[in-house]
């Protein structure tokens, strides 16, 4: 990307400290919002647009070759509108790929580079426009820009602290081999209690497990619980036993486990772990999350203490209190913690706060006892976005670019937006005759999905449903077939759903069954397999694809006429509003 730029403002953006030295003025960056598209009457301007194609005799250029991605380059600006930047960072942000770990030299996906900054600077004349007619000040945008920016300086200062927070490896390790533990049990399933109880006193008396094993299965009162070389995971273990697994040694012995129907012994034989890195992954994720939040916590209360003074009132203070009606403390401007610097907080504040978490009713809540008992978190929580303000102040966030820089893309955001209600949108009207015209040419973006109505029996094994779907073909009925076939077992219930005879579009269907009913058609069997289980699908009917009807896609077309004009007509807004402002082009996207 090649730049052609006045001297002063290039070697002021690339090299800060040498602009300083000179005393060079850097304009302000404004990172301009990418929203749909804008418009709105056009302003008369004192200077007609420019574009430096060819520089005054008296004005020094030179010409960059600037890498996209660095660093370096972030703040040169690409062009001037009315004496706002828009930048190569903000040309980063509007193609959307700015990625981590992307450095200079890294190719850069096809982009019409003039297209994309044509449209920043619309945007940007549209958002001047904006302010122009004072839709900044509208009480709607104050309050939402006043929210955002409170919530960005908590989140800046919170950001800053957590900073290089993470969990312990020996933590990391040690949950990480927990997750991945594997047992291999010897399990006894014995089916009536006053059996099962023999054998727990039996196991107490020092009876071996294996003896009293085959000794209770060859008497028909027990059976086998699961095979014993088979390695077990933890998904597949209910967590009540999961818990008693995770403290047992090898060898040793469960206690008397009631089941749904019977009751359970088991030995460990063996506990191993497998390596998983996804697993790895998220115990490291879920770890250092939890870390931060520790830390968090921790600077909240060194926060709390630095800047609060609690008053006794606060320790004995019942908002749990039978004779004095909730009401009341909605309007006591007792202080209960003094902030330096800072309006009290209340026992007004805290009854506000305290009917905000209990809105189901605080006289319940009263009832139960739950009330004072969450106080403290309850004066916690207010204190906590406050004393967090004041610190993000202290460090002097407010002040920094990121921060700025935020609130300032948002406030351009919320006036886009806000213009293009209040101006665009109303301009535009769409009649029937264009909707008609639209769909005509686009007839072919508008088709519905093969949609299938379907049947189907289960079988035990895979080979069971081959050997029915062969005779189905042969002529066999398949209705006799679902009732009377050896081998049917029930359809699982994730596939209940789609064997009740409606119509499914195929992309609603498993993956799997997508596949074994590619290429059929109305009557034919396919055969479809999960894990042990075989099915016959019958194709009850097969609706195929086809263009839908103007009547069916109306909705849709409104839509997209309607963003089509509106597209069209920030265009033309924006060539307006250019026309009477002064813009001036640096970026040359030439070869």
């Amino acid at each position: 990307m090649k730049l052609r730029i006045p001297a002063t403002l290039t070697f002021a953006a690339i090299v800060s400290s040498v602009a300083l030295a000179l005393g060079a003025t850097i304009p302000q960056t404004t990172p301009a919002a990418q929203p749909p598209v804008v418009a709105t009457t056009p302003q008369t301007a004192t200077k007609p647009a420019t574009e430096a194609k060819a520089p005054k005799s008296e004005e020094v250029t030179i010409r960059l070759n600037a890498p996209l991605f660095s660093p370096l380059f972030a703040k040169v600006p690409l062009a001037m509108v009315n004496d706002e930047a828009i930048t190569v960072e903000d040309l980063k942000k509007t193609m959307g790929t700015i990625h981590e770990g992307m450095t200079e030299g890294k190719a850069v996906p096809k982009t019409n580079f003039p297209v994309l900054l044509k449209r920043l600077i619309n945007s940007l004349l549209i958002i001047q426009e904006a302010r122009t007619m004072e839709l900044d000040k509208l009480e709607e945008i104050k309050t939402s820009v006043d929210d955002y920016s409170k919530k960005q300086l908590r989140e800046l200062l919170l950001k800053e602290q957590v900073k290089g927070v993470k969990a312990g490896p020996k933590e990391v390790e040690k949950s990480y081999r927990e997750r991945t533990t594997e047992w291999r049990l010897k399990s006894l399933i014995v089916d009536k209690l006053e059996d099962a109880k023999k054998v727990e006193v039996a196991l107490k008396a020092g009876k071996k497990f294996d003896d009293l094993f085959d000794r209770n299965i060859k008497e028909g009162v027990a059976k086998e619980g699961g095979k014993s070389d088979i390695f077990l995971t933890r998904e597949v273990i209910a967590p009540p036993m999961l818990v008693v697994l995770t403290k047992m040694k090898v060898g040793e012995i469960s206690k008397m486990t009631p089941l749904d129907k019977g009751y359970l012994f088991y030995r460990v034989e063996e506990k191993r772990t497998k390596d998983n890195e996804a697993v790895k992954e998220q115990v490291v994720q879920e770890l250092d999350a939890k870390a931060r939040i520790a830390a968090l916590e921790a600077f909240q209360e060194s926060l709390i203490k630095k800047y609060v003074t609690k008053k006794k009132l606060f320790d004995k203070f019942d908002f749990e209190n039978k004779k004095v009606k909730f009401e009341t403390f909605l309007k006591d401007k007792r202080a209960v913690a003094d902030i330096k610097g800072e309006k009290p907080v209340t026992v007004a504040d805290m009854a506000e706060a305290i009917a905000q978490k209990f809105y189901h009713g605080v006289e319940r809540a009263a009832e139960s006892k739950k009330i004072n008992k969450e106080k403290k978190a309850i004066l916690h929580e207010l204190l906590g976005n406050i004393v967090f303000d004041k610190e993000a102040k202290a460090r002097k966030i407010d002040e920094s670019d990121e921060y700025r820089n935020k609130v300032r893309s948002y406030s351009n955001s919320l006036l886009f937006g806000t213009f293009v209600t209040k101006v665009i949108r109303t301009e535009i009207t769409v009649t029937k005759d264009e909707l008609m015209a639209y769909h005509k040419i686009h007839a072919g973006d508008y088709t519905s999905t093969e949609a299938y109505k379907l049947d189907a029996i289960a079988f035990d094994t895979p080979q069971k449903a081959e050997e029915a779907a062969l005779k189905l073909r042969q002529g066999a009925d398949f209705k006799w077939y679902k009732a009377n076939a050896d081998g049917r077992v029930s359809i699982a219930k994730s596939f209940e759903s789609i064997f009740t005879g409606d119509a499914i579009a195929k992309p609603n269907l498993p993956e799997p069954l997508q596949q074994a009913l590619t290429g059929s058609a109305s009557g034919d069997f396919r055969v479809f397999v999960d894990g042990g289980l075989g099915y016959v699908i019958s194709v009850v009917e097969l609706a195929p694809a086809r263009t839908l009807n103007y009547e069916e896609v109306e909705d849709a077309i409104k839509e997209a006429v309607f963003y089509e004009k509106l597209n069209k007509g920030v265009e033309t807004w924006g060539d307006k509003l250019k026309s009477t402002s002064d813009v001036k082009i640096y970026a040359d996207f030439g070869q």
